[in-house]
């Protein structure tokens, strides 16, 4: 099943309603969140870390970058980026490079920042660089009220 497929199969089985809004093919969220008009902040993006015990998807928004430290912190496992490899393995379906907005739907542990949860909707990958997924949060939270979420992320720094 294709990425697409899988995520829209499972907001339709949480009956959660979505928009789906295509834009030019793109290779990084904050060039996704450009092309697609969208509030870099509301644009999510799914980072892929692993820690010897287990793999975890930290959901930010598109403009930040993950602490490390401080997740490893308050999971008490050490974490690191994942590779490029494993991104591919755990989420078959998905474009090479391409990580979804919604990983529960392949039964990866989520972690959610607490930044996107105060945001009225939300853009989420959609695995393909070419396609986003619209949700009013409201709906998330309800459907993710058992994910964790905290404050991990800061802003992260153009060059």
């Amino acid at each position: 099943m294709n990425a697409i497929d899988r995520m829209t199969s499972y907001l339709n089985e949480h009956h959660i309603p979505f928009e789906m809004i295509a834009h030019p093919h793109t290779g990084t969220s904050r060039q996704t969140a450009s092309a697609a008009g969208v509030d870099r902040h509301r644009m999510v993006k799914a980072v892929l870390l692993e820690s010897p015990e287990c793999f975890l998807a930290a959901m930010i928004p598109a403009d930040e970058k993950v602490r490390l430290g401080m997740l490893s912190q308050d999971y008490g496992q050490q974490f690191s980026l994942a590779s490029e490899d494993a991104v591919r393995l755990l989420f078959d379906g998905c474009d090479p490079g391409a990580a979804p907005g919604l990983p529960i739907a392949w039964e990866v542990d989520m972690v959610w920042e607490d930044d996107l949860l105060e945001q009225p909707d939300l853009y989420l990958e959609a695995g393909d660089h070419e396609r986003l997924i619209h949700v009013e949060t409201k709906y998330l939270r309800e459907m993710l009220r058992e994910v964790p979420h905290c404050h991990f992320s800061k802003l992260q720094t153009q060059h």
